[in-house]
């Protein structure tokens, strides 16, 4: 038997203190792997390992399997257990992947080197499916090991987070928990959580995570748990971590003519240890504190950094841009417990009020865990984890919309305590700087773009450049810092340094290039975080070596530079898919000193089990008019202080940079290739110094590529398709499909004119499986094809269609009912909400904005639920045909979520089961949930025709707040009802006209052979066919109207064989 890839020098043993969830009873068990494995799987970089291994937790007993579909059929038998661990030959598109989700295996986290976190669903698992696709490598349980922080598997107590101790003498820490993507937060994990005995503090809902206290063993036998993804320690409490700021980043030449920004327009949340002292006269009442964590004289001065105006001080310490609006928020804590660790929840809430509530355009993070001036374990610099996980889902829209975030690169330079990995004080990059989408800035000294003493340099563990651009944070003579607002009155100031000065610096600059990039773009969207972080790197002034460094990034950012090259226009934002490239051509004349392009991408968040945390590997290739690629640069992680070089490929960082010296005269090819992109297609931004022009063929489709088809429905699928400096071969456009695997069928594209195309995809069947792509040949580029990898991946759909069985947004009644179990107040009411101001926990209004909504005791004063629990349930319906959707909106601002909640149960006539439990809370906010039909299925709920919804709000605690709320409530059922087979061809009716087969006179989708006698006459004749004919002309004089006869042309009278029917 050969070892599983990664994992040769595990211990084969039983693990200790390791238990399953069976519906509600922890039953110890052995853990046991099913494993198969081939010599092409590669080493998958998991990041605990068998030597951090202190506590016994011990590899699965490996059992060997023939084949990895017969592995995961195995696997598929565990009681109450559907993840495992998949590895493929290489990468795969997503026609590949929705293959393997028909044959039952979903992929989930991707854990690099093509290997994968999935789910199995052992109803619709087909094994002999999953062999022919003939990918897969290997298959095999999680082990409970790599689900542990190295930190927690070598029994190392995290001091920082640590809440208590059990009677025992187990510390009981502050841990963040992710789950699977598949597991609920409400429905599952939270009463995972209950059945350990451990204290929910948090939910972390956009990655699907908890803040939880509990004992450390308890993280040993969480990790055992199917439904747990990752466990570490919760980070240390975040602490906090400009007259010469403005002439070194040339602020004061944006602030003046011809420029004259000033930030107007933009919004900044300004999210640190405290609020901004909003009454300070340089806010000039723009800043507005959003919650009740406490004023902080930090928090003023990063906010004067960002936009004071310098009123008190005649101009001279004006921040960057002197005209935002600033929304501010502090770091909190939930209210309970004692506030030792980061609480990334926090994060996530405040985010989501600024974002959704207050329109911010981009947020300034001077904040940090302090690791080495507070003494904290040296091992979490350069990690990424959680909360670094949650930042990265932020700026990719997690919250509603993609956003755009800078954060401060930290002060762990001011002691060499962690300098343990043998590079001085490289590597000293501490969580959650060490993310890998939002902009992380360094500290210069202002008045000459020196280093100062304390920034952080990169790399991260797992190589990644860290700051990703520098900015002043402190000053080497003058005031000795970077001089801003002061809290001791409105007209104060105060000089510090720090990356927390560097920081707001930038996001005070980005404000302006934020408002000049709408004056010059009117109408466009906002550019993405990827296109800032682009667009400072490539206009940063170099510092330290040459090239990008681990001290300096890209360098020290100037604005006025950016703003003028953002002008030109020669940057895009695009997209790439697996396999693909999107192509540029670049002309360089005589003389051009230098030729420079810059790529970067907001990726995907990264899975913390692994090492490294890149997820869409994009490669940016530049080749010379004589075909010489030209390397971005890259640095050398084991020998952080050397030169960055330009000889090979970028595989680590989502941000790369090709530099040419000197380049050759002529036409350059700039192309962006998809290498490895498991979670795409993957947007992009691209600048460029020298004008481009994109090349080649390209295909799109402006609607976007049906998924969900009717049975018996023709669908028409506009295309576009655009030539870039070459023609389209005329008639090559070409739209291949198939319904049921085999051959693929061709049929030219229909041209509209202009570019635009239509293809026809013939009515499918129920039970079809249509899969299709489409080919246009370019005069330069040969055959393209849409996907990029066709025919090995298509685009496929479901024939079948929802159908609303029942929505309400509570304008008028419909049925619900409502019954009080105990309560003395709290009652469910529906109307318009009341928003007391002198009760400050109901929502202003309903979610959807109709008017009307369920609220608990929806009138003035002190009317949340207490000393009992309210119901509120929903009138029957019917779901019994086929997979159901229910969602739904809910308001949930609860003080107490150790006992309050919103609870949310079905029944489908046999009895209520819980569905959902909503016990977080949401504040102010309305928040969405939808349960789909494996939520169904995993409560075992059966879909009837008599199905019911019901909400409880409950208040354990009369001390608490529990104010609930219910709109926007809409159920859907997915089916597929098929057509029957009138004239016993076995076609189904519709696609009897779409072979050809019949015609279809009156268009009405049945063909003219199966139509019924419509007008009654005992005859099925052109009068039931074609209704619409007149029916008084007679074109062929035989005496018989056209609408009536049978064939309008000839004579139909002649009867040559004298049967009595004429020959028509």
């Amino acid at each position: 038997m050969r070892d599983p890839p990664d994992s040769a020098n595990l211990k084969t043993q039983e693990s200790h203190m390791t238990s399953r969830w069976t519906g509600g009873v922890a039953a110890a068990c052995t853990l046991a792997a099913l494993t198969t494995f081939t010599t092409v799987a590669q080493q998958i970089p998991w990041r605990t390992l068998a030597s951090d291994d202190r506590v016994g937790l011990a590899a699965p007993a490996a059992v060997t399997a023939d084949t990895p579909a017969e592995t995961l059929a195995a696997l598929a038998q565990r009681p109450n257990a559907s993840h495992v661990v998949v590895q493929f030959r290489g990468p795969l598109d997503e026609a590949q992947r929705a293959k393997l989700a028909e044959a039952g295996l979903t992929l989930q986290h991707t854990l690099g080197n093509h290997a994968y976190f999935a789910s199995i669903d052992a109803s619709r698992l087909d094994s002999q499916a999953l062999a022919a696709l003939d990918v897969l490598t290997y298959a095999g349980e999680i082990p409970a090991l790599r689900k542990v922080h190295p930190l927690l598997a070598r029994g190392e107590t995290p001091t920082w987070a640590q809440v208590g101790a059990t009677a025992e003498g187990d510390p009981i820490i502050g841990m963040y928990v992710l789950f699977h993507d598949d597991v609920d937060l409400a429905a599952e994990a939270t009463p995972l959580m209950q059945l350990y005995g451990v204290t929910v503090r948090d939910a972390l809902e956009s990655i699907n995570g908890l803040v939880i206290e509990a004992p450390m063993s308890a993280a040993y036998s969480l990790a055992a748990e199917d439904a747990v993804r990752w466990i570490e320690s919760a980070l240390p409490r975040m602490s906090d971590n400009n007259d010469s700021n403005r002439a070194l980043t040339q602020a004061d030449a944006a602030q003046s003519a011809p420029y004259n920004l000033d930030g107007s327009g933009v919004t900044v949340l300004v999210y640190d240890g405290g609020t901004v002292f909003a009454g300070h006269q340089d806010y000039g009442g723009r800043a507005t504190v959003r919650d009740s964590s406490g004023q902080s004289s930090h928090a003023t001065h990063v906010g004067g950094t960002i936009g004071g105006d310098g009123s008190a001080s005649g101009g001279t310490y004006a921040g960057m841009a002197p005209n935002v609006t600033i929304e501010s928020y502090g770091f909190e804590y939930d209210g309970s417990g004692i506030f030792l660790y980061t609480n990334p929840g926090d994060i996530e809430a405040d985010y989501d009020d600024a974002i959704n509530t207050h329109g911010a355009d981009i947020a300034n993070n001077s904040i940090g865990t302090n690791t080495e001036i507070n003494g904290f374990d040296c091992a979490i610099q350069g990690d990424y984890g959680v909360t670094s996980v949650l930042i990265d889902s932020i700026v990719r829209g997690s919250l509603g919309a993609p956003f755009r975030i800078v954060w401060a690169n930290g002060n762990e330079r001011q002691g060499s305590r962690c300098d343990v990995e043998g590079f001085g004080d490289y590597y000293s990059t501490a969580p959650p700087a060490t993310a890998k989408n939002h902009i992380t800035v360094g500290a210069l000294n202002s008045n000459n773009d020196s280093m100062t003493s304390f920034s952080s340099w990169g790399p991260t563990d797992d190589g990644r450049i860290k700051p990703d651009i520098a900015g002043p944070g402190c000053q080497s003579n003058g005031d000795g810092g970077v001089t801003s607002l002061g809290t001791s009155s409105s007209t104060s100031y105060s000089t510090l340094c720090g990356t927390s000065m560097a920081s707001p610096t930038v996001t005070g600059l980005c404000s302006l290039l934020l408002e000049d990039y709408r004056n010059q773009f009117s109408g466009q969207p906002d550019p993405r975080n990827s296109t800032l972080k682009a667009l400072l790197a490539h206009n940063a002034a170099d510092g330290g070596n040459t090239g990008p460094d681990y001290q300096y990034g890209y360098g020290s950012v100037r604005i006025v530079d950016t703003i003028d090259f953002m002008r030109t226009g020669q940057f895009v934002e695009d997209q790439v898919s697996q396999s693909g490239t999107i192509s540029y051509q670049v002309s360089v004349n005589a003389g051009t000193p230098e030729l420079k392009v810059t790529l970067a991408w907001d990726d995907p968040p990264g899975t913390p089990n692994v090492n490294p945390a890149l997820v869409n590997d994009l490669d940016l290739v530049v080749t010379s008019p004589s075909g010489v690629q030209a390397f971005p640069w890259t640095l050398d992680p084991a020998n952080p202080s050397a030169p960055a070089v330009r000889n090979q490929a970028d595989h680590t960082n989502n941000i790369e940079q090709v530099l040419v010296d000197n380049p050759e005269v002529g036409t350059w090819t700039v192309e962006v290739s998809g290498f490895n992109v498991p979670q795409g297609p993957q947007d992009f931004s691209l600048c460029v110094s020298e004008p481009l022009t994109q090349t080649g063929i390209v295909i799109s489709l402006p609607s976007g590529a049906p998924s969900l088809i009717a049975p018996g429905a023709v669908t028409t699928i506009p295309v576009t398709i655009t030539a870039f400096n070459e023609s389209v071969v005329s008639g090559s456009e070409t739209f291949y499909y198939r319904f049921n695997g085999g051959a693929y069928q061709t049929a030219p594209l229909t041209s509209l004119g202009g570019g635009n195309y239509e293809a026809t995809l013939p009515a499918p069947s129920c039970g079809d499986t249509p899969e299709y792509y489409f080919s246009a040949d370019g005069t330069v580029s040969g055959t393209v094809t849409l996907p990029g990898n066709a025919p090995a991946g298509v685009f496929s759909a479901q024939v079948g269609s929802f159908t609303t069985v029942f929505t309400d947004n509570f304008e008028t009644d419909q049925g619900w009912t409502t019954a009080n179990l105990g309560a003395t107040t709290g009652d469910w009411q529906r109307g318009v909400p009341v928003d007391d101001p002198g009760w400050a926990y109901d929502p202003p209004s309903d979610s959807d904005g109709s008017g009307q909504c369920y609220l608990t005791q929806n009138e003035v004063g002190n009317t949340d639920v207490d000393n009992g629990a309210v119901q509120l349930t929903s009138p029957p319906f019917d779901i019994s045909g086929g997979d159901a959707t229910i969602s739904y909106d809910y308001y949930a601002y609860l003080t107490d979520t150790s006992t309050d909640m919103l609870l949310v149960e079905i029944n489908d006539g046999s009895g209520w089961v819980e569905i959902a439990r909503h016990d977080t809370n949401g504040g102010l906010s309305w928040r969405s949930h939808t349960i789909s039909q494996a939520d169904l299925d995993a409560a075992g709920v059966v879909n009837s025709a008599n199905t019911q919804i019901r909400f409880t709000a409950n208040d354990s605690n009369p001390q608490s707040i529990n104010e609930s709320g219910v709109d926007a409530v809409s159920i859907s059922v997915f089916g597929c009802v098929g057509i029957t087979d009138c004239n016993g061809n076995g076609i189904e009716d519709a696609n009897d006209i779409a072979s050809g087969f019949s015609e279809d006179c009156d268009g009405n989708g049945v063909p003219d052979e199966c139509e019924t006698d419509s007008d009654g006459d005992g005859v099925i004749d052109a009068c039931d066919i074609c209704p619409g004919f007149d029916d008084n002309l007679d074109s062929d004089g035989d005496g018989v109207p056209d609408g009536c006869d049978i064939c309008p042309v000839g004579d139909d009278n002649v009867d040559t064989d004298g049967d009595g029917v004429p020959d028509a």
